[in-house]
């Protein structure tokens, strides 16, 4: 039945692919022109002229996808500035989802969303949503390349040995390019405590798993994620408050891929723990987390 519904679901939306290619062009036309946001007081004649004079940046955010083009719900907050509340009037069609993999994915019309956050924050409010966001991307961008020089000079550092003023300083700030067997200890551990926390959904998919190591050094999170010597941090990008990595689950624990998997016995299923964690640390309070999730996998 259900996919029969999402059947007719698609063969809607063809049909009104026409409609919509038309209303599309309907509302392009509308919001491109800033003479829709002059209404006689000084506030919208100001509001018209920031309109007129950042529309490159409007029109290129309408016109990054086609008006019919879906988005996910996750995506629909992100990109278009809108909460639950604001998506809950909003049409929308399930696609994926079924037992084992989880509920389906809501997915929107870009032209629908477009509208919904334009309704809401208008138009000279979503181009100052939108300058934000370039702001806050361009500091990621610059901090992210910092970050990356910093990871060029330690591999100088690690790999040039004729070097010796570089080799002491680094000696000054780390014991050993290898584990300690603190953190030997500490991978060993964690991968215990997630086995114990890997399970399942009311809908039979792999529930995600987090843990929590309070009482974390610098130098243990770097260390965990294969930096040994940059106890600064100094190559790692922060967003706000926190250092987050991605890092390969094997290397992370300390194991082989085929340590990584759970067997369930009583619901004849085994679980994986996916290729990739996330290890998340907070200096100002030491405070580390490592989360990610598992997969399904046959006998």
């Amino acid at each position: 039945i259900r996919t029969k519904q999402k059947k007719n679901n698609r063969q809607k939306y063809r049909r009104n692919t026409k409609m919509n290619d038309l209303l599309g062009h309907e509302l392009r036309k509308a919001l491109s022109d800033p003479s829709n946001y002059r209404s006689g007081s000084r506030k919208n004649e100001q509001a018209g002229a920031a309109a007129a004079a950042t529309g490159d940046l409007f029109d290129e955010w309408v016109n990054e996808l086609d008006f019919h083009d879906m988005v996910s719900s996750k995506e629909a907050k992100k990109e278009y500035f809108l909460t639950a509340d604001d998506l809950a009037n909003v049409r929308y069609e399930p696609i994926g989802g079924g037992f084992g993999i989880g509920p389906p994915t809501k997915c929107y019309l870009h032209k629908d969303l477009v509208e919904t956050s334009v309704r809401k924050h208008g138009r000279a409010g979503v181009v100052k949503k939108l300058e934000a966001r370039n702001k806050r991307e361009e500091k990621k961008r610059k901090k992210e390349e910092e970050a990356e020089q910093a990871r060029k000079r330690l591999k100088t550092i690690t790999n040039t040995s004729a070097d010796g003023a570089a080799a002491a300083a680094a000696a000054t700030k780390t014991a050993s390019a290898s584990d300690t067997q603190e953190i030997k200890n500490l991978r060993r551990g964690l991968l215990k405590m997630v086995k114990r926390n890997m399970g399942f959904q009311m809908s039979g998919a792999p529930k995600n798993w987090r843990i929590e190591v309070p009482g974390t050094s610098k130098a243990t999170f770097a260390a965990l994620v294969g930096r040994h010597i940059d106890v600064d941090l100094d190559s790692f990008v922060k967003k706000g408050a926190y250092y987050t990595e991605q890092y390969e689950a094997s290397k992370l624990f300390g194991t082989y891929e085929a340590q990584l998997i759970k067997d369930f016995n009583r619901e004849g299923v085994r679980q994986e723990i996916g290729s990739t964690a996330t290890v998340r640390y907070k200096p100002s309070t030491m405070e580390l987390s490592v989360s990610g999730h598992a997969e399904l996998l046959g006998w």
